[in-house]
């Protein structure tokens, strides 16, 4: 190989494999749950996109009782008839910045909790889906007791 083909190839990889071993960008900061600092509730409402409706009208109540952590997220298809409407129950953990929550049935939905108290929904990893960017539920106020 000729000096200065070696000499540029040298110089491409002394520019380019610091950019490979860069360090992952560092998870957002775990934001605070909204005023819940013992038993109560709190929740969050907003409407998310939908890809064959109008929107999905949406209400997530936390709840906790002790060790007990309780949700029920309120889903309403808007629809040109009305809506449909679907009503899950189950139980919640804060991992970070996410709250996952766990079916009663089984399934599982995952939210990042925003610095401003806004939840966002996410895939089962934490990641943000393609293209609902603007997607969030709105902080309720929260109450004491149940």
């Amino acid at each position: 190989m000729p000096p200065r083909i070696s000499l540029l190839l040298c110089l491409s990889l002394a520019v380019l494999l610091p950019a490979c071993t860069r360090d992952a960008p560092s998870p957002p900061a775990a934001a605070a749950l909204p005023p819940f600092d013992g038993d109560g509730r709190i929740g969050w409402q907003g409407v998310l996109a939908c890809a064959d409706c109008d929107g999905i009208d949406t209400t997530l109540a936390l709840s906790r009782s002790g060790d007990r952590r309780e949700y029920l997220l309120v889903e309403t298809y808007l629809t040109e008839d009305g809506g449909e409407r679907f009503v899950e129950q189950g139980r919640w953990r804060r991992q970070d910045a996410l709250i996952r929550l766990q079916a009663v049935d089984g399934g599982e939905r995952v939210y990042a909790l925003q610095a401003d108290g806004r939840l966002q929904p996410r895939d089962g990893r934490g990641r943000r889906f393609a293209l609902r960017d603007d997607d969030f539920l709105t902080p309720l106020t929260a109450s004491a007791g149940l």
